[in-house]
């Protein structure tokens, strides 16, 4: 982190907007104008540039001349500030294609004062260099946390000034409780002291360190207690991170601590090894009590009291670590003799616990720390062995589990013989850089023993030479060890290092009980049936938490290190109120519209409405990979129309519009280029008759990955059709067309051909949604640890360019997948081409405001990304046109979290989950930022998990208030469901851009749709270029990724 010389909390009160700011003159008005009673800026509001106090910590104000248009500059913390401020010229925006609301005739009217000319500029007229100085001036360049020279950014101090957290005003109080165990701590003088150390075992210097290596780390330090003078007469006063820093209760000088040799028991090698523990130093004294008060009274983003939080983890780790009981991954453990879930192919899931300390507590009631506490799930390979069955023709060897998948079918395996090729490819992959254990009964009744990682697959015993000896593996095993093989025709094991040759047979080998390396995938039917079988209801998730908890040491009561270091955890769960914000009332056609039920909300019954904007399909086509019978077809036909009638849609049922066009799966699946072929007929069929193809429905007989990718690639980049996939078994209920089924397609078959199916009624349209607005959603989707070099990252960005914030368009950029870089690299050109498309959308009108609900983002990375991306914006605008200053609003959006909350009231479904619209705004949020939790969706399967938002950049100046309400409505307008998502559905969308994009990068790259075997996988630079350009240009049609 860097460290710039400032005092823990400075921080930069915020000017107001003056009279003349960009809310009072402004003609907009219909869908952007402001309501009679909306929010009048004071000039005197928040802190007017005097200190604010928080637990005794002065927050200095730096006075900063104004500079602006007619408006006071507005901070922003600690780092760069902006004087962004909307042009005086009458912006607003028009109605697009007559799908929107009429705008009154001041709207209609209104021109632009800039001169015509200067209107976003062409990208070489660009403006003079960026000069932080004149253009922000509350900017001070520095250094980010990650190093680099971009100039800070800080979000704003919201709950300093007042704006966090939200009023009783919006929605009605709810009680919670959280997995979040309050932490008191009670050290002498506050203090931790942390060494550093060496450990060298037998192979240093030859190999780096590696996670596995953690455990045998953690005995060398618990041997090296007893015999080391300054820590044998209190070993609980030592703990140890299992790598190379130790945490202690006092201070001793170097001499006090010299090198000392132990020797150690290894489990992976099963024999002692001698292990030296050297350079013992101190190196930092950690003001553990005193760091978390100022972090809580004055804490910024990026500046988190790490050491403080790394010591006390550590602390509450050590008894768990060195507890031969439990298996520590990361920051969960799980008992040696805990629950396991079977989920076939040879693999099981342990069910564990998770723990973290978080930052985050209660200053009001002097909790400044708790521990968050949640279950954690692991895969693993179940301990069999390869080969051998329990008992003749039980088939429940290793090697048949896998091959029998899910258990639904018998593998038919026949050692003897060997492997079909599809097997050896299946148990190839399957058995790659997992560790076996090779037990060998040798002559003179001896047992050799050895546990080796797999590299991969050699030819069978009888035909693999080694290289040195010139005989086969068979012959070897006879000669050196007096064995014959009982199955020299199943394939060879190459294990150990690279560089050697080291090939066993697989029946002298045995599956290791181990976690399933991170790079390695489950099969999609194991991780279905792990998703079904971990998701708990609340009340019995809390019960697993508490329980989890117990185990270790009577939730950590008796637990030497933590009472040695004065830590103690509360034995409950932390008890928060909360808020249940009232649902949106959602309008369709005419006006019409629907109310959500208070007491159930997150869901809505369209009933006999229509679409706001119900599109017509003409001329489409039906490609039957199913089998339909002609009866089916009909049906299918007549559903479709029917249906879409209902909803608004006019979809035609004449058999003179429709083409219909047969094959089979295996056809599809095994002849080159037969998907592209009937794409080619159809479109040929529609341009002989002078007419234009609108839609391929095509129909599945089961669930195809590559070939739904092989669609859509051609679909959407090729050939620019609408396609619309689906699964016959779904489609139809026992012999009869399923018509629910056929109203959710029409909801994004509208979508897809550019309809808005619902919309926010006008009395529940946020207030910043009246205005011209521009709502973006972005994502960076990386590729899995097993692609990653070879397939790159995708960063995925959406914007709405209407003022129903319905309808979005897309840019798509490729980066480099290396690093998992989260900076949208191309920012700049992204907003300027979605500014450029919303402008043309409006007639030449611009956003005054621009929302960004940015997805993706880990805490560690804020400050970065924040600095990256929204200069990156501005300067987009400035670019466009000199002075165009639209004020920006940057919201992270996390989900990979794991805080979960429980009601205690009777504000919850009956499967015991929060009610959706639940917010969290205080008791477990940053101490001086902007942040709140928000639990949008109604949970059906499993605990409901909320979404975190962190305010990193708002000149609007919202209060907490118009921020969740904002972010609670987004949240209604996805288009592929009559419910409420657990995203904003900007961000959504960009989720749904990126995983398109992914599956055509693939397909055009030649990748076996996530597989780490198939395809040409390494690519020439000019492939490389040209796959990008295609990917990155996009697909034509809007909204194809619904």
């Amino acid at each position: 982190m860097a460290d710039d010389g400032r005092k823990p909390g400075r921080g930069r009160g915020k000017p107001a907007v003056g009279p003349g700011g960009d809310d009072e003159d402004s003609d907009l008005s219909s869908e952007f104008s402001s309501s009679p009673g909306s929010r009048e800026v004071s000039p005197e509001r928040e802190d007017s540039g005097s200190p604010v106090g928080a637990r005794g910590v002065s927050v200095g104000i730096r006075d900063v001349a104004s500079i602006g248009r007619g408006r006071v500059a507005r901070g922003r913390g600690l780092g760069l500030a902006a004087t962004l401020s909307s042009s005086s010229s009458t912006l607003s925006l028009s109605s697009e294609r007559g799908d929107i609301d009429q705008l009154d005739e001041a709207m209609l009217q209104a021109t632009l004062a800039c001169p015509a000319g200067n209107l976003f500029l062409p990208p070489d007229l660009g403006p003079p260099p960026f000069n932080p100085d004149t253009d922000f001036p509350m900017a001070r360049a520095g250094a980010l946390p990650s190093g680099g020279l971009t100039p800070e950014f800080y979000p704003p101090q919201s709950r300093l000034s007042g704006k966090f957290p939200g009023t009783k005003s919006t929605g009605r109080a709810c009680k919670l409780q959280t997995n979040h165990f309050p932490l008191s701590l009670k050290f002498p003088q506050g203090m931790i002291y942390q060494y550093s150390v060496t450990i060298m075992p037998p192979w240093f210097g030859r190999r780096d360190y590696k996670r596995t290596d953690k455990q045998l780390y953690h005995d060398t330090i618990k041997e090296w207690k007893e015999v080391c003078p300054a820590a044998k007469h209190n070993t609980a006063a030592w703990v140890f991170d299992g790598h190379k820093q130790l945490f202690c209760t006092q201070a001793y000088r170097i001499e006090e601590l010299p090198d000392q040799k132990v020797s150690v028991w290894c489990q992976e090698e099963e024999r002692f090894l001698e292990m030296m523990i050297k350079d013992v130093e101190r190196v930092s004294d950690i003001k553990v009590t005193q760091d978390i008060m100022e972090w809580a009274g004055s804490g910024r983003s990026g500046h988190v009291p790490q050491d403080a939080l790394q010591a006390l983890d550590v602390v509450l780790k050590e008894a768990i670590n060195l507890d031969l009981n439990f298996y520590t991954i990361g920051r969960s453990h799980f008992p040696m003799d805990g629950e396991t879930l079977d989920v076939g192919f040879g693999k099981e899931v342990w069910i564990g616990t998770f723990s973290a300390v978080r930052p985050y507590g209660w200053k009001d009631h002097e909790i400044l720390i708790t521990l968050n506490v949640d279950t954690a799930n692991k895969p693993a390979t179940r301990n069999l062995h390869l080969t051998n069955e329990s008992a003749p023709g039980k088939s429940d060897s290793y090697i048949h589990s896998v091959l029998a998948g899910d258990g639904r079918r018998k593998a038919m395996v026949n050692f003897a013989r060997g492997f079909t090729d599809e097997q050896v490819k299946t148990m190839e992959k399957d058995l790659k850089d997992l560790k076996v254990k090779y037990v060998l009964p040798s002559k003179d009744d001896k047992v050799i023993k050895r546990q080796y990682r797999v590299n991969g697959f050699r030819k069978s015993a009888t035909k693999e030479i080694i290289p040195d000896l010139k005989i086969s593996v068979a012959e070897y095993f006879k000669e050196t060890h007096g064995v014959d093989l009982k199955y020299p025709n199943l394939p060879c094991l190459w294990v150990g290092p690279k560089q050697k040759t080291i090939y066993i047979p697989m029946e002298f080998c045995k599956m290791d009980k181990q976690p399933m390396p991170r790079k390695k995938k489950l099969p999609d039917d194991a991780v279905a049936k792990m998703i079904r079988a971990t998701a708990v209801k609340p009340m019995d998730r809390q019960k697993k938490i508490i329980d989890g908890l117990k185990k270790n040491n009577a939730m950590y009561k008796d637990d030497p290190y933590a009472r040695e270091f004065g830590i103690s955890v509360s034995g409950e769960m932390a008890k928060l109120t909360g808020r249940v914000l009232d649902a949106p009332v959602i309008e369709y056609s005419g006006g019409k519209v629907a109310n959500i039920n208070k007491s159930n909300p997150g869901k809505w019954f369209q009933d006999k409405n229509q679409y706001v904007v119900g599109q017509t399909c003409t001329n489409w086509c039906l490609f039957d990979l199913s089998g339909l019978s002609e009866n089916q077809f009909k049906e299918v036909v007549m559903g479709f129309s029917n249906v879409g009638k209902e909803v608004g849609m006019n979809i035609s049922k004449k058999r003179e519009d429709i083409l219909r066009i047969s094959g089979t799966m295996r056809e599809a699946e095994d002849v080159a280029g037969c998907i592209e072929e009937k794409l080619k007929q159809a479109l040929k069929h529609f341009e002989s008759e002078n007419k234009k193809l609108e839609m391929i429905l095509i129909i599945f007989p089961f669930k195809a990955g590559f070939l739904y990718d092989k669609i859509k690639q051609l679909g959407d980049i090729k050939y620019n059709i609408t396609t619309q996939c689906c699964l016959k078994t779904v489609l139809f209920k026992g012999d009869s067309l399923n018509k629910q089924v056929v109203g959710n397609i029409c909801l994004k078959i509208n979508a897809k051909l550019g309809g808005i199916n619902h919309v926010l009624a006008p009395k529940s349209k946020p207030a910043v949604l009246k205005r011209p607005v521009m709502v973006m959603g972005a994502d960076v989707s990386h590729p899995a640890p097993e692609s990653r070099g070879l397939k790159p990252s995708i960063a995925a960005i959406v914007a709405s360019v209407e003022p129903k914030a319905a309808n979005y368009e897309v840019e798509i950029r490729i980066q480099d997948g290396g690093q998992n870089e989260e900076v949208i690299q191309d920012m700049k050109n992204v907003t300027k081409n979605l500014l450029i498309k919303f402008h043309a959308a409006n007639k030449g009108r611009k956003p005054e405001k621009i929302l960004m609900f940015r997805d993706g983002v880990s805490e560690g990375q804020f400050l970065t990304v924040l600095a990256r991306e929204l200069l990156a914006m501005r300067e987009a605008c400035k670019e466009l046109e000199e002075g165009y200053e639209p004020q920006i609003t940057y919201i992270v959006v996390q989900k990979r979290h794991h805080t979960r909350f429980f009601p205690t009231d009777g504000n919850k479904y009956k499967n015991g989950n929060a009610l959706a619209g639940t917010v969290v705004d205080q008791g477990i949020n940053h101490p001086t930022e902007g942040d709140f939790y928000l639990l949008s969706h109604e949970g059906i399967q499993g605990t409901s998990r909320p979404c975190h938002y962190q305010v990193l950049w708002d000149d609007s100046d919202f209060s907490a208030d118009e921020l969740e309400v904002l972010s609670y409505y987004l949240c209604h307008l996805y288009s592929r469901c009559t419910r409420a998502v657990s995203y904003p559905t900007p961000t959504y969308y960009s989720h749904l851009v990126a995983d398109r994009a992914r599956k055509h990068h693939n397909e055009l790259a030649s990748f076996d749709g996530g597989s780490t075997s198939g395809g040409s996988m390494e690519l020439t630079d000019n492939q490389k270029r040209d796959i990008k350009k295609v990917v990155e240009e996009g697909v034509k049609k809007a909204m194809y990724f619904v």
